[in-house]
């Protein structure tokens, strides 16, 4: 039987009621609060006990003084004297408890509460407020990404985790900041009126996210190659440095004694370093990636569907077949090139073709509109063709002035565009349709 248990905490920062609620359920159970931190809290076991508990907030107390200041201790035993003994404290936050039906609660003034929230709000909302701005930019990049060149979105794994990590980041900072902004409007009204006004949790809601975005990241690594995943958890934790260390910085500073100010100092300059350097890194990791398109495109030792002798019935024996694949959980992208050897016998016709494999029906108009607009910058268009092998749609590029026959393919959830640099004729259009047919 485990005596010791740690809990992550998912309350508004001016939900104080809501942690009393939360310390007098963990105290039914056998739970005593022993220690509070920044990333969560700390108990022991005890015998279930009805306590009831207050958690208050005074922001002339830091996190970094060394030891207890002497406004913080008078403050506390002031406390003791109404009948509530502290439970644990962090800084500004303190959680008392009592076992004392009747003794006063602690907060009695509504108005320097709110005044107290306030200043509380004015540290706490400036990093929601900056993280709201940016996963607002990022959404409106990742919505133009998806209307122009969806394939390259929806089959990029890492673009998926990106775009689930920013969209959770989005809707988490609008509903903290939407409730307090509710909460505090609200808030000033009772305040004039000499009442407290109760805090509406959305603890729930927040796990409930935190969760549903784990279970897509599961969903989306899945689909991945092993490697991959091993190093999208390689790059989940070069970012642990982010927080860990300036929290080692801190907690070490604060055991030896030194003084608040310089332990802030240290603690500041530490997190800017450990930030500045994964941000180094990722910029690293990204400009590999762009400039190195096997990291992301996968050379696959697959069979060509189709080659040039199937048309031709040539002899394709001294033909290169490049094979790229970019896989993710809502779609497959194949690339396929079929041309000669450099330094090969150059009248070998060039083929290419695309296969789009859906495994989300919703976004087939998009893929299939941007196979439209691949060659947007010439004066081309598509027409519809009569349907081949099976085929739901086909539709013929015509290029002006060029040797080139362009077709798209379309089948249920599988999209197929063909990229001959010869006129193809009807018999040949019918071989390639059924080769590529799913």
């Amino acid at each position: 039987m485990r005596n010791h248990h740690f809990h992550l905490q998912y309350f508004g920062f001016y939900d104080l009621d809501g942690m009393g609620r939360h310390l007098e359920k963990m105290a039914a159970r056998g739970w005593m609060l022993e220690k509070m931190t920044t990333f969560g809290w700390h108990y022991r076991r005890m015998e279930p006990k009805r306590l009831r508990f207050t958690v208050t907030y005074h922001d002339t107390f830091s996190v970094f003084d060394p030891e207890q200041s002497e406004g913080q201790q008078e403050y506390q035993d002031l406390c003791r004297q109404s009948g509530w003994e502290v439970a644990a404290a962090n800084g500004p936050l303190q959680a008392f408890y009592t076992e004392d039906e009747d003794a006063p609660p602690i907060e009695t003034d509504p108005r320097l509460f709110l005044d107290t929230v306030e200043r509380l709000a004015k540290k706490t909302l400036s990093p929601d407020i900056l993280l709201l701005v940016l996963s607002v930019l990022e959404a409106c990049m990742l919505t133009g990404s998806l209307l122009h060149s969806p394939i390259r979105l929806l089959s990029s794994t890492a673009s998926l985790v990106t775009a689930i990590c920013w969209l959770s980041i989005l809707v988490d900072t609008s509903i903290t900041l939407f409730f307090y902004w509710q909460w505090h409007r609200k808030a000033i009204i009772a305040a004039a009126a000499g009442k407290f006004l109760p805090v509406r949790n959305h603890r729930r809601f927040r796990v409930a996210l935190t969760l549903a975005t784990v279970g897509v990241f599961y969903v989306i690594i899945a689909s991945r190659p092993s490697g991959y995943g091993v190093l999208f958890l390689g790059i989940l934790a070069g970012m642990l440095p982010v927080f860990l260390l300036p929290a080692m910085v801190h907690g070490i500073l604060k055991r030896k004694g030194v003084l608040a100010g310089v332990n802030k100092k240290w603690t500041r300059i530490t997190s800017f370093g450990s930030c500045l350097l994964v941000m180094v890194l990722q910029c690293m990791l990204v400009f590999s990636i762009v400039n190195n398109p096997a990291f992301y495109l996968e050379p696959e030792d697959l069979d060509a569907p189709l080659t040039v002798a199937d048309l031709t019935g040539g002899d394709a024996e001294h033909a290169v077949h490049q094979v790229y694949l970019e896989r993710s959980a809502l779609l497959d992208h194949y690339t396929y090139t079929v041309e000669a050897p450099s330094g090969g016998d150059a009248s070998l016709p060039k083929l290419s073709y695309e296969i789009v494999d859906l495994h989300v029906p919703f976004f087939y108009t998009l893929c299939q509109n941007e196979l439209h607009s691949h060659e947007a910058a010439f004066p081309t268009f598509y027409l519809p063709a009569p349907p081949i092998a099976d085929t739901t749609k086909v539709y013929a590029l015509y290029v002006p002035s060029e040797s080139l026959c362009r077709f798209l393919f379309c089948w249920e959830n599988w999209i197929v565009e063909l990229c001959a640099h010869w006129i193809l004729t009807n018999e040949q259009l019918e071989t390639a349709a059924r080769l590529l047919a799913p």
